[in-house]
């Protein structure tokens, strides 16, 4: 039967039906015994963010950095004291963080203890750092394109064609009218599934159709997509075609007219401002659970780098600000979290007025649930030469994506004793998952 408008509701329907079915889920019980709903938010910073001029030290510590960078260090004075401290280690002191004061914004949400920061986390196999038999480095360090997959893969599962978020579902019960799994930055591989078909929209929301501008012209379309070829091909093209015409005019019934239109917004904060509208809607949805990906370009700063990533981070700040109070008129704070990733960290040394491809970074998480008012991770040892250096100043993490990945897994319901099928690399860490949620 072809899809018409009756046709895709009643198919979603039968969609969140098929996941209910009793085996499909690793997590069920654990989920459908959870009336409250999660969404989880991943911000990627393409290009590789420079996490050291993001967190920087405002206590004693400031002088390694400064020290390390010298024509690129922020000047204390112009940090944001946020009021935490990383956490000491048996050789390590706490270290007090402040933010780049392109970030202020973030100032409150610090206070309010509903964000937090990963230090020193990046790509691993296993631990490094402090072990007498290291693990061997991840592949292809340093690339971008590789990196951002293994981001979204998981560090041993770049051959896998499905994301760690697409198969975190995969093993959840999830009734939906709508697929859950949004992207508002393309298609990406981290919400690539077995069962739903990542819905892919603009920073605004649903598309338009320009050229359906005549009643004639729009029942054409009809008549093709209620049509049954005898070329296969064409009859599942048609079928594609039509699904996603449907889901788009859903999608736009859904969020109706802006009557928030701030054509000033940056094209991040308008991702996050349509990402707020449909966590609210998610009930209208059919929705328990959603995934949304949102991103910002522009991380890669081999030059000029003082006012680009000025210019990055205040559209981070301002965007995630803003998405914090959008969450907070809602009602839908302790709902969501969300959380950065990028390709990786930058070499702490300069090259020219920039930096070079590095590993370690600082991710940032925001939400009613981050158990804020410290940060979390071992402040490393900047000097030259020091363990944490693998060469040239470009950072070893301490902590794993794949635990910061397994701790959000957790949070949205994801079963715990399955957490190293999701993530393989864990079974080498002493600690699967972290304490910020």
């Amino acid at each position: 039967m072809k899809m018409s408008r009756r046709h895709f509701l009643k198919s979603s329907t039968a969609l969140g039906a098929l996941s209910a079915v009793p085996g499909l889920s690793l997590s069920k019980q654990a989920v459908a015994g959870d009336d409250g709903f999660r969404a989880l938010v991943c911000i990627f910073l393409f290009g590789g963010n420079d996490a050291y001029n993001m967190v920087v030290p405002v206590d004693q510590h400031y002088l390694t950095y400064e020290k390390a960078r010298p024509t690129l260090a922020i000047a204390k004075h112009e940090l944001v004291d946020i009021g935490i401290q990383s956490e000491p280690g048996d050789t390590s002191p706490a270290v007090s963080l402040g933010l780049h004061p392109a970030m202020s914004r973030l100032e409150s949400v610090f206070r309010d203890n509903n964000a937090t920061v990963i230090v020193n986390s990046g790509q691993l196999v296993g631990p490094i750092i402090g072990e007498t038999n290291p693990h061997p480095v991840p592949d292809f360090l340093m690339a971008h394109n590789l990196q951002q997959t293994m981001w979204q893969s998981g560090a041993l599962n770049m051959e896998d064609k499905l994301g760690w978020a697409g198969r975190m579902v995969d093993s959840i019960y999830m009734s939906n009218d709508l697929s859950p799994m949004m992207s508002l930055n393309g298609e990406q591989k981290w919400l690539r599934n077995d069962i739903y078909e990542q819905m892919v929209m603009t920073a605004s929301g649903a598309g338009k159709y320009n050229g359906l501008d005549q009643d004639e012209r729009y029942e054409a379309m009809k008549f093709h997509f209620d049509r049954q070829f005898n070329n296969l091909f064409k009859d599942n093209y048609a079928d594609v075609m039509s699904s996603r015409f449907y889901q788009n005019q859903r999608l736009a019934e859904l969020l109706g007219t802006d009557e928030d239109d701030d054509t000033d917004r940056s094209s991040l904060s308008e991702q996050l401002h349509t990402t707020a509208k449909l966590i609210q809607k998610h009930a209208e949805m059919g929705h328990h659970r959603q995934v949304y990906f949102v991103g910002l370009g522009g991380f890669d700063t081999h030059h000029n780098q003082k006012n680009v990533h000025h210019a990055l981070l205040e559209q981070l700040s301002n965007a995630m600000a803003d998405f914090y109070q959008e969450l907070k008129d809602i009602n839908m704070l302790d709902n969501v979290t969300a959380f950065t990733m990028s390709d990786f960290g930058r070499r702490l040394m300069a090259n020219d007025t920039g930096t070079d491809h590095g590993w370690a970074g600082h991710q940032l998480v925001m939400g009613g649930a981050v158990n804020g008012g410290k940060a979390y991770g071992q402040w490393p040892d900047l000097t030259p030469g020091s363990e944490y250096d693998y060469n040239n100043g470009r950072l070893i993490p301490e902590i794993a994506a794949d635990q910061v990945n397994a701790t959000l897994a957790k949070w949205f319901g994801y079963e715990e004793a399955h957490l190293d099928t999701l993530f393989p690399t864990l079974k080498a860490f002493e600690d699967n998952t972290l304490d910020f949620l």
